[in-house]
C-alpha cells in the first residue's frame, strides 16, 4: 500500500503584546488546526514544554511540542509560524528513536529536495525553512498512526523597552484545547529589580528570587490555558549596558544597549494633504484593524485639518474618494474604512503615482504581494504601517527607505510610540567613535534609530572596556553615548544576536546580498530565505547527501566517510541522452503507416444486417518496422493504489516504441555537448540534421469541444439563485474560508457570467490562503492560462519556479507561459534547460518519460521561431518534424497523486496506461504515478469520427491545503503543423473516490 500523507496545518504565531494600548493580538497563538477529510482533528498537541531565559534585554525561548496522531493513517506534519520583526529561528530538533536530534543548516532548495527524496523511503526526515515574509515552516514525516512525534524550536530576541521604563517579554499561550502535560520554566538572570507577570496562563506563576536571579515554574496536567504569557522587566534609570564574548582569534562579539533622549522639537510637518493606501486583500483580514484605527485617531488628533485621498489596493489600485478632516473629526473616513470588503490577492506593482494626491503616503499593508511584484513606485514620502504578525518586514522597510519614509510595526509598539515614530525627525546611528577598534557593526551607519536601541558587532581587541556610539539627525550636531562592555558569563550566544542583526540589515536588499545571507545562515545555523535546517535519521543519509551532521554524529560520519562504504547520492543528469533516444523513437513511430483493413460483417443472429468498417492492427509500411500488436487489455485495479496497477501486457509508453530499430551506441560526452545553431527557417525547410519536413496533409477538418462540467455544490446553487451573487459569495465565504475549491468554483461562476474582473479577484484570493504554497499557485496559473491572462500567469508560474526549481514541471510550466507571451527564445531555453539539469534519483524516477513531452514542445517552438531573427543552440539529434492531428497533455498540481489520461477513438479503443499504443497509431507517454505529470497522447493521422478525452483520478497518497487535485488539460488539433488550434480546461478531481471526468472531445 502506498503511504498516505495528510498535510497538517499547524499555525504557530509569535508576536508581541501591546501592554499600553490594551489591544490584544488578533490571531490566536499558538493554535493547532489540523483536520482530516471529515473535518475532524487528525492530531493534537499532547505535551508542551517552554523554557524562557532572559539575560538583560536578550530573551532565549525554546518550545518543545509533542503531537499525537489520532487517525489510522501515517501523516506528514506541517507547522507554519511567523516570528517577530528581526527574529529568526536559530534552533530546531526532531525526535529520532526517542531522542531529540539537532538540525544542521543546508541550502533551502537542497533541503526540500533531500527531504522529499528521503520521504519516499519512509524514513524520518525533518525540515525547517523560511517562507515568504518573516514566516517559518517545518515539515515532519512521519507522524505514525496512533503515535507521537516531538519537535523543538528555539529563537533569541532583543527585547525593546516600552515608554514606562520597562522591557516586555510576550509569548502566546492561549490554547483552545486541553493539553495533557504543560511545563513552563522561566528564568530572569541578574535583574536589579523584580520582574512581574502582566498576563499568565492560570494566575499561579510567581517569581522567586535568589542572588538577583528570578525563577518561576508552572507544571500542569490536563491543562487548558485561556491567557498568554507577558512579563514586565523593570529597567534601571540608566538603560545603557553592554556585553562582550571572546572568540578564539582574540576578537570578540559585543552587544551595546543605549537610551537616547529624542528632542521634542524635531517634529515632522505633514502639510494639508495626505494619501492613504489601504490594502484590502483577503490576507488583510488578519491585520489588527482596531490598532490601526487607534493610530489614525492619534494622527488626526494632532493633524486636525487635512484633506485625505483614500486608495484601495488588492490586485488593482484605485482611488476610493476624498475626505476632508475638520477639527480632527475623521468619523466619515473611519466609518468608510470599517465597511471595507477584504477579498483577492495583492499586487504592489499596480501602485503608481498620480492616482492619489497628498504630501505624504500612509501605506497600511502586511508587505506580502501575492499576485505581483512587491515593489511600488510613488512620488512622495511613504510610511509603511503593519499590524499583522505574518508581515514581510524587510519588504516594507525597503519600500519605506526608497521613498524617504519609515516602517512602523504595530505588533511590537504602543500607539503612542508608533505615532512618535511617524511624527519625529529620524535620529540616525552614525557609527562608533573607535572606528578602527570595531568592525561589522549593525545596524549600519545611517540607519534610523528609536529612543531605545541596540548595536552589535565585532571588536578587534578583547581588552576593550567600552564603546562610544555616535548619534545625529543629519546636522553637524553629533551626540556621543558611551557604553561599558562587560564579559558575559556564557549564558547567551552574542554571535547569534549579531548574525541576526546582520541578516536583517542585508535582507532589505535581498537580491544584492543573497549569497552573503546564505553563507551567514549556514555558518551560524540561522534559517534565512535560502538556508534551511534539516534533521536526517541516520549517518548514512548525511554522507549520501553530503550534509555535515550535528556534533553527536560527527565521529561516525567521519569514520564512514573515510572508509568510503556509503555511496553518495548519484544525481541523474542524462536526460539529454534519453531525449535523443526518444526523438528517434518518435520519428520511427511517426514514419509508421498505420493502415486500415476492412473487416466484413458477421452474421447478425437477431436478423439485422450491418456493414461496418473496423480498424485492425497496423500494417507497417516498411519491412523493417515491426508493428505493435494490440492485445486484449484487462485493467486490474487495486485498492492499495498505483503501485499495484497491473497490466495484462508489458505496457507502458515504451511499448509504443516497438517499431523502433536497434538504438545507436551511446554517444560520447563530447558529442552530447556538441550543439548546432538552428535557424528556424532552415529547420522548416528540412535542411537540418537530415530531417524531412512535410507540408500539411489534406485531410478532414478537426474540431475540439469542451463539455460543461456540472457541479452540484450547494454554494453554486445559492449563487445562481441570488440577486446579488457577489454579496452572496461574501456571506458564504466564512463557511469555506480555507477551501481552495470554493474560490476556484466561484471564480469560474463569475467568469462564465462575463464578469472577468470579479472572477480574477476571487481566483487571486487563493494566493492568500497559505504562504508559499506551490500547489495553490499551480492551480491559479492553470486557470489563468485557460482564461488567456498570460501576464498574471507568467508571474504566478515564475513564483512556483522560484520555490521549486528542482522540479522539471516548474520549468516547463514557466516555459509554456513564455510561449503564450510570444517569447519563443526564452521559452526554448527554459525547456532545453530541463534536459541539461541534474535531478535526484527519486525525482528522476518520478518524472521518467517527461523527455517525450519536451521533445515535442522543443520542436514546436523551433517552428514558432520562423519569424524571429534570433538563433537558438539545440542538440541536433533532438530536432525532428513531428506534426500530428491530435495532441493532448494533462498536468496536475500535487505530488503523490496518480492521475491518468484516457483517449477513446471512434473504434471504441481506449488509449490509456495499460494500452499505450492503439491500432490506429495512438501513442501515450509514460504513466506518471508520483505526481505532477505530464502525460501526453499523440495521433499522427485522425480517422473520421469522435474521440473522447477523459482524466481519471486513480490514487492519492497526500492531502494538502490545495485540497482536491487540480488538472490542466491542453488539447490540440494539427499540433506543430503551422495551423494548430488549442483549448485549455482546468478541473478539480475529487480525492475521496476514483473519478473519471470527460474533459474534451475531438470531432474529425
Amino acid at each position: 500500500m502506498k503511504k498516505t500523507i495528510l498535510a497538517l496545518l499547524i499555525l504557530l504565531v509569535f508576536s508581541n503584546v501591546d501592554i499600553k494600548s490594551q489591544i490584544k493580538p488578533t490571531r490566536e497563538v499558538p493554535s493547532l488546526k489540523i483536520k482530516n477529510e471529515q473535518g475532524v482533528d487528525a492530531a493534537k498537541l499532547v505535551d508542551l514544554k517552554v523554557a524562557v531565559n532572559i539575560f538583560g534585554n536578550i530573551a532565549n525561548t525554546s518550545m518543545t511540542m509533542t503531537f499525537e496522531n489520532t487517525s489510522n493513517r501515517d501523516l506528514e506534519g506541517e507547522l507554519t509560524f511567523p516570528m517577530p520583526e528581526g527574529v529568526s529561528v536559530s534552533g530546531y530538533a526532531l525526535d529520532i528513536n526517542g531522542k531529540l536530534r539537532q538540525a544542521v543548516p543546508v541550502d533551502k532548495n537542497k533541503g526540500t529536495e533531500v527531504f522529499e527524496s528521503i520521504e519516499t523511503r519512509r524514513v524520518d526526515p525533518g525540515l525547517l525553512e523560511k517562507v515568504e515574509g518573516n514566516n517559518f515552516r517545518t515539515r515532519i514525516y512521519p507522524l505514525p498512526s496512533k503515535g507521537r512525534r516531538t519537535i523543538q524550536i528555539s529563537y533569541s530576541e532583543n527585547l525593546t523597552p516600552e515608554s514606562d521604563q520597562a522591557l516586555y517579554y510576550y509569548l502566546p499561550l492561549n490554547y483552545n484545547s486541553i493539553i495533557e502535560n504543560v511545563e513552563l520554566n522561566i528564568n530572569v538572570y541578574q535583574g536589579n529589580k523584580k520582574p512581574s507577570f502582566t498576563e499568565q496562563p492560570d494566575g499561579s506563576l510567581a517569581f522567586a528570587e535568589q542572588n538577583h536571579n528570578y525563577a518561576a515554574t508552572l507544571r500542569k496536567q490536563q491543562f487548558k490555558s485561556s491567557k498568554n504569557l507577558a512579563i514586565k522587566l523593570p529597567l534601571n534609570e540608566n538603560a545603557t549596558s553592554g556585553l562582550k564574548q571572546s572568540n578564539q582569534d582574540g576578537s570578540f562579539y559585543f552587544l551595546a544597549n543605549a537610551k537616547l533622549e529624542i528632542p521634542k522639537q524635531a517634529q515632522k510637518k505633514w502639510g494639508n494633504s495626505l494619501a492613504i493606501i489601504w490594502d484590502r486583500s483577503l490576507s488583510s483580514k488578519n491585520r489588527d484593524l482596531e490598532k490601526e484605527f487607534s493610530l489614525l485617531d492619534q494622527f488626526f488628533n494632532e493633524n486636525q485639518n487635512i484633506s485625505v485621498d483614500l486608495g484601495y489596493l488588492d490586485i488593482r489600485f484605485s482611488k476610493a474618494r476624498t475626505f476632508q478632516i475638520n477639527k480632527g473629526n475623521w468619523t466619515e473616513l473611519k466609518d468608510y474604512l470599517k465597511q471595507t470588503v477584504y477579498d483577492g490577492g495583492t499586487d504592489y506593482s499596480q501602485v503608481k503615482s498620480g492616482v492619489l494626491h497628498g504630501a505624504n503616503y500612509l501605506f497600511f499593508s502586511d508587505g506580502l504581494s501575492t499576485f505581483g511584484q512587491g515593489k511600488i513606485v510613488l512620488d512622495q514620502p511613504t510610511y509603511c504601517i503593519t499590524s499583522s504578525t505574518s508581515s514581510d518586514y524587510a519588504n516594507l522597510k525597503q519600500i519605506a527607505q526608497t521613498h524617504y519614509g519609515k516602517m512602523v510595526n504595530l505588533t511590537n509598539t504602543t500607539i503612542t510610540q508608533a505615532y512618535n515614530m511617524l511624527n519625529s525627525i529620524d535620529q540616525l546611528f552614525l557609527g562608533v567613535k573607535e572606528q578602527y577598534a570595531f568592525t561589522e557593526i549593525y545596524p549600519e551607519k545611517g540607519s534610523p534609530i528609536q529612543s531605545y536601541f541596540s548595536v552589535s558587532g565585532l571588536g578587534k581587541n578583547s581588552d576593550a572596556k567600552e564603546i562610544t556610539l555616535l548619534i545625529g539627525d543629519g546636522t553637524d550636531q553629533i551626540k556621543e553615548i558611551k557604553v561599558p562592555l562587560k564579559p558575559d558569563n556564557g549564558e547567551i550566544d552574542l554571535q547569534q544576536i549579531w548574525a541576526q542583526k546582520k541578516i536583517e540589515a542585508l535582507d532589505i536588499q535581498y537580491e544584492d546580498h543573497r549569497e552573503e545571507i546564505e553563507a551567514i545562515g549556514k555558518q551560524f545555523g540561522i534559517v534565512t530565505r535560502n538556508t534551511s535546517l534539516i534533521v536526517l535519521e541516520n549517518v548514512e543519509d548525511y554522507i549520501r547527501y553530503a550534509i555535515t551532521p550535528p556534533a553527536e554524529l560527527l565521529p561516525e560520519f567521519n569514520r564512514l566517510k573515510k572508509e568510503e562504504r556509503i555511496e553518495k547520492e548519484e544525481r541523474v543528469a542524462d536526460l539529454l541522452t534519453q531525449a535523443q533516444s526518444i526523438t528517434e523513437q518518435l520519428q520511427s513511430w511517426w514514419n509508421t503507416d498505420f493502415q486500415q483493413k476492412t473487416k466484413y460483417p458477421q452474421r447478425d443472429r437477431s436478423g439485422r444486417s450491418t456493414h461496418t468498417t473496423i480498424v485492425a492492427p497496423p500494417i507497417p509500411s516498411r519491412p523493417l518496422a515491426n508493428a505493435v500488436p494490440t492485445p486484449m487489455v484487462v485493467e486490474s485495479r487495486s485498492a492499495e493504489g498505483a503501485t499495484n496497477k497491473s497490466l495484462s501486457v508489458s505496457a507502458n509508453s515504451r511499448a509504443a516504441n516497438a517499431t523502433v530499430s536497434a538504438q545507436e551506441e551511446v554517444v560520447s560526452k563530447d558529442e552530447l555537448m556538441e550543439a548546432v545553431t538552428v535557424n528556424a527557417v532552415q529547420a522548416l525547410e528540412g535542411r537540418v540534421a537530415g530531417v524531412q519536413v512535410t507540408n500539411p496533409r489534406n485531410q478532414v477538418s478537426g474540431k475540439i469541444s469542451i463539455p460543461e462540467i456540472k457541479e452540484d455544490n450547494t454554494y453554486l446553487k445559492e449563487l445562481n439563485q441570488a440577486k446579488d451573487p457577489y454579496k452572496s459569495y461574501l456571506q458564504l465565504r466564512d463557511q469555506y474560508m480555507g477551501t481552495p475549491t470554493f474560490y476556484f468554483d466561484v471564480a469560474n461562476f463569475f467568469f462564465k457570467r462575463g464578469d472577468k474582473q470579479k472572477a480574477l479577484l476571487i481566483l487571486s484570493a487563493m494566493a492568500d490562503l497559505q504562504i508559499e504554497n506551490a500547489d495553490l499557485y499551480k492551480t491559479i496559473s492553470y486557470k489563468l492560462r485557460e482564461w488567456g491572462d498570460v501576464d498574471n500567469a507568467l508571474y504566478i508560474a515564475g513564483k512556483v519556479l522560484k520555490w521549486r526549481p528542482m522540479d522539471p514541471q516548474s520549468h516547463r510550466d514557466y516555459a509554456l507561459v513564455l510561449q503564450d507571451k510570444g517569447r519563443y527564445n526564452e521559452a526554448l531555453e527554459e525547456l532545453y534547460g530541463i534536459l541539461i539539469q541534474s535531478y535526484s534519483a527519486e525525482a528522476a524516477n518520478r518524472d521518467d518519460g517527461i523527455e517525450e513531452i519536451l521533445v515535442m514542445e522543443i520542436n514546436n517552438l523551433i517552428k514558432l521561431q520562423k519569424n524571429a531573427t534570433a538563433k537558438v543552440a539545440v542538440e541536433k539529434k533532438l530536432i525532428a518534424d513531428l506534426p500530428v492531428d491530435m495532441r493532448v497533455v494533462i498536468n496536475w498540481n500535487s505530488q503523490n497523486t496518480d492521475i491518468d489520461l484516457w483517449v477513446t477513438d471512434p473504434n471504441a479503443e481506449k488509449c490509456f496506461y495499460s494500452n499505450p499504443a492503439t491500432a490506429i497509431g495512438g501513442r501515450l507517454s509514460n504513466d506518471f504515478t508520483g505526481g505532477y505529470g505530464p502525460e501526453q497522447f499523440l495521433l499522427k493521422k485522425a480517422l473520421k469520427g469522435k474521440y473522447k478525452i477523459e482524466v481519471d483520478f486513480y490514487n492519492d497518497s497526500s492531502l494538502t491545503l490545495a485540497g482536491p487535485a487540480a488538472v490542466l488539460a491542453e488539447i490540440y488539433t494539427y499540433y506543430s503543423t503551422g495551423r494548430q488550434e488549442r483549448k485549455l480546461t482546468t478541473i478539480y478531481l475529487d480525492r475521496d473516490q476514483e473519478r473519471n471526468v470527460l474533459v474534451g472531445e475531438f470531432a474529425f
